[in-house]
């Protein structure tokens, strides 16, 4: 499959647009419904345990059979084995349930046969707590189950899907700009600047101007960091961002104890983030994060595990090793054998799709980024 297609690409700026206007994901839903031969599709954000929906983009699908979903069927066979997966797996449904089995279900008479759907693709996009962010595109039984090539190109669009899921959480914490409660940003534990079409620094908040008076950033005009060979890693992630890359991560000694912390650099492509412009921040074109991965405040346990898959101990490991400490160091503050590390370390790895510890960091801080929007209250 091409996917350099100028289809897949207007699809993919169909997905950073709606990041910034909720009002986009059903025109993304059903764009990614007809290039993967589907009924349509739906995104949820839901919580399980209060049988709640907080919101929903329906992309060409029966409102009275979503109505019915959030009504009766929230859990049901594909969403209970969702529960358990990391974000960003795709799961085809034929893999969770035979077909002949879900059509005894009461879910199948009332969500899924009135409008002839018998296969999904699903992936989750956002976790926090009891909260989960659900993709899912639905084909008929004529149509059968998805093929090689549907499941690759949804398993190539979900990490942007999850970006740009995760990047509205952000924008809407943005919002609170608008009634010029800067102090909302001021009190994140993690670092947030706002970069414009020229790379100029729109926004600084607190934590970021802190970093920059201690000598870890640079905050002039543009941004940079104490360090010329990191600065020009930071410049091409932002250069590449503003030429509409979906992003990137890099690690950055801190200033002067050498403690890495992580930069999550993301890119805005949408024509019209009216909301930021509102609020007087004008060509909005780019979010940096900056986040201490020590920082155990700032990205709670559950949320890694949750994440991927992880057990406890696999998650305390990968918390510490991701803060930059050796093997050793990380042994030591975990009162566990180097052994031991290792062997949690490689399971991590395997796990997450990473293969060293500056990658593993980049990972944790996009997870920790998730929960935007809420203030640093200590402990």
């Amino acid at each position: 499959m091409n996917f350099s297609s100028d289809k897949i690409e207007k699809v993919l700026d169909l997905v950073y647009d709606a990041a910034a206007d909720n009002d986009l994901w059903p025109q993304v839903l059903t764009a990614i419904a007809d290039l993967t031969g589907s009924e349509g599709g739906i995104m949820h954000g839901q919580s399980f345990s209060a049988e709640r929906v907080y919101f929903d983009f329906n992309g060409r699908l029966s409102e009275e059979c979503n109505r019915a979903y959030r009504e009766r069927h929230m859990l049901n066979p594909w969403s209970r084995h969702m529960m358990g997966q990391p974000v960003g797996r795709l799961v085809v449904s034929d893999s969770i349930i035979e077909l002949d089995d879900l059509r005894s279900t009461s879910f199948y008479d009332e969500v899924l046969r009135p409008q002839g759907v018998a296969h999904n693709g699903m992936l989750s996009l956002a976790k926090r707590d009891d909260f989960r962010a659900a993709f899912s595109m639905c084909r008929t039984a004529q149509r059968g189950p998805f093929g090689p090539d549907e499941q690759r190109l949804m398993e190539w669009l979900s990490p942007h899907l999850c970006r740009s899921v995760t990047l509205g959480f952000r924008i809407d914490g943005y919002l609170a700009m608008q009634q010029a409660a800067f102090n909302v940003l001021d009190r994140l534990a993690d670092g947030v600047v706002v970069l414009d079409r020229k790379a100029l620094v729109l926004f600084a908040n607190a934590a970021a101007r802190r970093m920059a008076e201690e000598g870890s950033l640079r905050l002039h005009q543009s941004m940079a960091t104490y360090s010329p060979v990191h600065s020009q890693r930071l410049n091409e992630l932002i250069r590449a961002a503003l030429q509409g890359g979906a992003g990137g991560t890099m690690s950055l000694p801190r200033n002067p104890d050498g403690r890495l912390l992580t930069i999550l650099v993301s890119a805005i492509r949408s024509k019209d983030l009216g909301r930021l412009s509102d609020a007087g921040v004008k060509d909005a074109a780019v979010l940096l994060f900056v986040v201490d991965p020590a920082n155990r405040r700032s990205i709670p346990l559950g949320q890694i595990m949750d994440a991927y898959g992880l057990t406890h101990a696999e998650a305390r490991v990968a918390l510490a090793a991701s803060s930059g400490n050796t093997v050793l160091e990380t042994a030591q503050s975990l009162k566990l054998s180097p052994n031991t590390i290792k062997t949690h370390l490689r399971r991590v790895f395997a796990k997450t799709a990473t293969g060293r510890q500056a990658e593993l960091a980049g990972l944790i801080t996009a997870i920790g980024s998730v929960r935007i929007g809420e203030t640093d209250r200590g402990s």
